[in-house]
């Protein structure tokens, strides 16, 4: 692409809203969880795939196991803001990004200094709930659990990760939010995602 049609389309640009998609995470040298090598080391270390691993369905029925893959592989991540969050924040700072939409976990845009962002898959830092009582717990309270993180309320309930996993629908009120926020744009801006990806897919049709 022409990078002064680009600065000239952002430029002149009265709603901007950016679709950012996981290649973000390249920036800081993640490995992609369906990246085939990554992929085959989960399923040899754990003896399912991250598609099995990261679901409802693990949650609800191999809780040890589903905690011991989030907190090694998840959790343990220390990511920092790349220069493409980086980026979007002076975007953002400059006037021109009204939104960021985004599925990723990490809080990425946040870290950058970006406001205005729909985590449609929620994030890890986030409201980590009990699903009985609904007690919001920090994440270091994961983190340091014995094995099954539970309420310390309810005691024997476990508690629910901040993000949505595999087999779970999205928030009504979230995915309403990302559909407004589109549909207002006269620009969407795809950034580390191509235009087949689910979230293009979802999200392009209210353009």
């Amino acid at each position: 692409m022409n990078l002064n049609y680009l600065e000239e389309t952002i430029r002149t640009s009265k709603y901007l809203v950016c679709l950012a998609g996981m290649e973000f995470m390249r920036e800081q040298n993640v490995a992609y969880h369906r990246d085939s090598d990554e992929s085959y080391r989960i399923e040899e270390k754990y003896g399912y795939s991250p598609e099995e691993l990261f679901s409802a369905r693990m949650f609800n029925t191999h809780a040890e196991l589903f905690y011991e893959y989030y907190r090694n592989e998840i959790l343990s991540k220390h990511l920092e803001a790349g220069k493409g969050n980086e980026a979007l924040a002076r975007l953002e700072e400059a006037g021109y990004l009204k939104t960021i939409i985004t599925k990723g976990i990490y809080n990425m845009p946040q870290k950058a200094g970006c406001k205005n962002v729909i985590n449609i898959y929620g994030n890890i830092y986030e409201n980590n709930a009990c699903p009985r009582c609904g007690k919001i717990f920090p994440i270091e309270y994961i983190k340091n659990s014995d094995k099954v993180p539970l309420c310390d309320v309810c005691k024997s309930t476990v508690i629910h990760p901040g993000v949505y996993l595999h087999g779970e629908m999205l928030s009504n009120t979230v995915i309403s939010h990302a559909v407004e926020e589109v549909a207002k744009a006269d620009t969407i801006l795809v950034l580390g995602m191509n235009l087949n990806s689910s979230l293009c897919k979802d999200m392009l049709p209210h353009f």
